[in-house]
């Protein structure tokens, strides 16, 4: 049986070489050594293939250097979404394995932050973190995230430049247990 997409996507270091590329697209094998820091050379290699033979990245350029070919990779986004079927067909312990799989990526993302930056600078930085319940028809529900999902869309599109930084933005939704 082929491997499921999610399975793929939410490996700890494949997370992180897709969050990278969505960060900065085109980037090559030791762009993305540098810019995680802690992924060894041989490890990288077997994720971006696994990536690319899922059809989650692609190669968008090669380049001749120092006698070898340079592959610059790029996520491809229209990919990434979770089909409804594959949800469907997901078993309940999947689930929380792929939901624990996200909290541990966004800790070690917070823990990175955190460790780096004195807690003065949190405010300004625009860290956050809260929870709030809300009361909503699944109705109000969906016109709510459908206009979430497009403030989210219309700043994902903003391209790099230097007056911007990246930030992680992570949203989860729990109904409540009827």
């Amino acid at each position: 049986m082929a491997e499921k997409k999610a399975d793929i996507m939410l490996h700890p270091i494949r997370m992180r070489i897709i969050q990278e590329l969505v960060k900065s697209p085109n980037q090559t094998v030791q762009q993305l050594i540098d810019h995680l820091g802690d992924v060894p050379q041989a490890t990288m290699y077997r994720h971006l293939k696994m990536l690319s033979d899922a059809e989650l990245i692609h190669v968008v350029e090669t380049n001749k250097v120092r006698g070898t070919v340079e592959k610059v990779y790029a996520v491809l986004v229209e990919n990434l979404a979770i089909t409804d079927k594959e949800l469907e067909e997901t078993a309940p312990e999947e689930h929380l394995r792929y939901f624990m799989t996200y909290q541990a990526n966004l800790a070690k993302e917070f823990e990175r932050y955190v460790m780096s930056k004195q807690p003065a600078s949190y405010k300004e930085d625009g860290l956050g973190y809260w929870q709030t319940t809300m009361h909503l028809s699944d109705e109000e529900f969906e016109e709510f995230a459908e206009n979430l999902g497009q403030l989210i869309k219309k700043a994902v599109e903003k391209k790099p430049n230097k007056d911007r930084r990246a930030r992680t933005l992570a949203t989860i939704s729990i109904p409540e247990v009827e």
